[in-house]
């Protein structure tokens, strides 16, 4: 066990609620662990609770009350060796200012690395999400879309780390540029021996890379798939929902990725 999330609890106050505040419960008593080498889903519709539990495992939020642990693998790592992220909006994400170098060295930055060490494993980086070494200089407008995203994967993953946590790490992106990004992701995940926790509001991106799957609705988990050949069997009424959602939208689940 990598991370393990117990009874986490969260409720943030509601702007509308005048003199008397009222607060409004975003995580209700969620538990659930990621283990080693494996990819767990959290799927789930805006507003359900999925990137405020994201926030609380990376540290970025304390919960009101449970804990979040991290196993013996990570627990005496410094922080950015041991967990890693990957955001949605890769514009925000960087400093539009720092060049592709200066980003991709953010975690290394304390590593004691002489010059042209820090600079091939800079190039290194590059190469190993699918970028060639000329990008090093060039600055976030310079690049598109899935350039930058894997500009901000190659930092994830320089210090690294045992764990990554992806947060619609690939829905601002074609759908072309979703496959490529997806199975680098697979594949940094295999040759680096990484765990990922990947959230998504999408079925179908889920299904091609979770070996796990947990349904999020209001704060909780309403329904938990722990093999994948089991997902059209699911019994949650919400869950079957979301199912016949992808299935009108023509999204074939499993393979829409395979077939690209």
């Amino acid at each position: 066990m990598l991370i393990d999330v117990r009874n986490v609890t969260k409720a943030f106050k509601d702007e509308n609620s005048g003199f008397f505040s009222r607060y409004q419960s975003v995580l209700k008593g969620v538990s659930l662990s990621v283990y080693a080498g494996e990819c767990l889903g959290i799927v789930g519709e805006s507003g359900s609770g999925k990137s405020t539990l994201g926030k609380i495992v990376l540290g970025l939020e304390a919960p009101d009350s449970g804990e979040v642990v991290l196993g013996e693998a990570i627990a005496d790592l410094p922080r950015h060796q041991a967990v890693s992220v990957v955001f949605q909006d890769y514009n925000t994400s960087v400093n539009p200012r720092l060049s592709v170098s200066d980003i991709i060295n953010e975690p290394l930055i304390t590593e004691p690395l002489e010059k042209t060490e820090r600079e091939a494993r800079l190039v290194q980086l590059l190469e190993e999400v699918g970028l060639s070494a000329d990008m090093l200089e060039r600055y976030p407008h310079q690049l598109s879309g899935g350039q930058l995203q894997r500009v901000c994967i190659a930092r994830a993953v320089a210090p690294n780390p045992k764990f990554i946590l992806l947060d619609e790490a690939v829905s601002s992106l074609d759908v072309s540029v979703q496959v490529q990004v997806l199975m680098l992701l697979q594949q940094l995940k295999r040759d680096r021996q990484m765990s990922y926790l990947f959230i998504t509001h999408d079925i179908s991106v889920a299904s091609f890379m979770c070996d796990r799957l947990l349904f999020f609705k209001d704060g909780e988990v309403v329904e938990q798939v722990d093999e994948m050949h089991r997902l059209k069997a699911v019994e949650n009424t919400y869950t079957r929902e979301l199912l016949e959602a992808a299935s009108y939208l023509q999204i074939p689940l499993e393979t829409e990725f395979e077939k690209q």
